[in-house]
């Protein structure tokens, strides 16, 4: 097999970089990104955006996010043609149709470019809210997108017509965004503040509204949640204990809770029941409905089952 000598230099060292290294170098020496990164952690503890001047001119001012942009893209793109083995020492993240690449992130905010492939328009079946805050504004382009914001009266969408300058605000739980056509395409500055303590994430219908589901906006509980499903395949009795004490605890988030009772059942069937039996005993307790019916649904499908309920 033939290697080429580059890649075969790889085995005993790391790629050598030294103009993209020195392309990053000159770009954060830069007094505007200097400004930038420094403005960012104070937005990433909870600033306001009004109060971190340099960077509500990145997400206000067209001139000023494309002067970040190409200060950035250019040089680094001139240094990876020499050196193609190189890696940006960067957050990056790809998906059909979008690339995004974080250019500076402190604490809860964070700065990315975001890239959108042409794309005819589309009709979605549905939008999801995620809690936190975004400015973005379009550097290159053109496109639609749809912002939506959910009232106590319901869904309410309008169209915004995305050219270079297009703003999009959008903030909490209530708001989202989506581009559902790329005429040419988009490259947009993304400015992003997670919440402290994020609320769920819902998933809801195209048009209406109806809720079609909902997700944990919490990282620590969706990684608790993967570990359950990881738990549960490998079929890990020693888990069932801790297992057992997040689904009676009635402070844990109810996904998680309801995911652990889950992971129970599976994992023995008799032990889950009788949990099962327990939350729906529950008066107070937002699972006590839920279990009553998934209790009364498995003995209806499977009547064996009503010999391992506790007497």
């Amino acid at each position: 097999m033939i290697v080429d000598p580059a890649i075969a230099g790889l085995r005993s060292r790391p790629a050598p970089q030294p103009c993209v290294t020195a392309a990053l170098a000159r770009w954060h020496d830069l007094p505007e990104v200097q400004a930038m990164v420094t403005e960012l952690a104070a937005f990433g503890e909870g600033a306001r955006l009004d109060a971190v001047p340099a960077l509500a001119r990145l997400v206000g001012d067209h001139a000023a996010a494309t002067t970040l942009a190409q200060g950035f893209i250019a040089p680094v793109m001139a240094a990876l043609r020499q050196e193609p083995l190189a890696q940006l020492p960067l957050g990056h993240s790809a998906a059909p149709g979008i690339a995004r690449i974080r250019l500076a992130e402190n604490g809860r905010a964070s700065l990315a470019l975001a890239a959108y492939a042409q794309a005819a328009h589309r009709e979605p079946a549905s939008v999801l809210f995620e809690d936190g805050e975004a400015h973005e504004i379009v550097i290159a382009g053109e496109g639609q997108a749809l912002c939506h914001h959910l009232t106590a009266e319901g869904l309410e969408s309008r169209s915004v017509t995305c050219a270079p300058g297009t703003r999009l605000t959008r903030g909490g739980a209530s708001e989202a965004r989506q581009f559902v056509a790329v005429t040419r395409p988009l490259l947009v500055l993304q400015l992003v503040r997670e919440a402290v303590s994020p609320a769920p994430s819902r998933e809801v219908a195209l048009p209406g509204g109806a809720l079609l589901q909902t997700i944990s906006g919490s990282k620590a509980a969706s990684l608790t949640m993967m570990a359950l499903g990881v738990l549960g395949a490998l079929e890990h009795r020693g888990a069932l204990e801790p297992m057992e004490r997040l689904a009676r605890d009635p402070q844990a988030e109810r996904d998680l809770r309801w995911e652990a009772l889950r992971q129970v059942l599976g994992l023995d069937t008799a032990h889950g029941l009788a949990l099962l039996e327990a939350l729906a005993a529950r008066s107070d307790d937002p699972l006590r409905e839920p279990a009553a019916r998934l209790l009364r649904d498995l003995v209806a499908a499977q009547p064996e089952l009503a010999k391992l309920e506790p007497a």
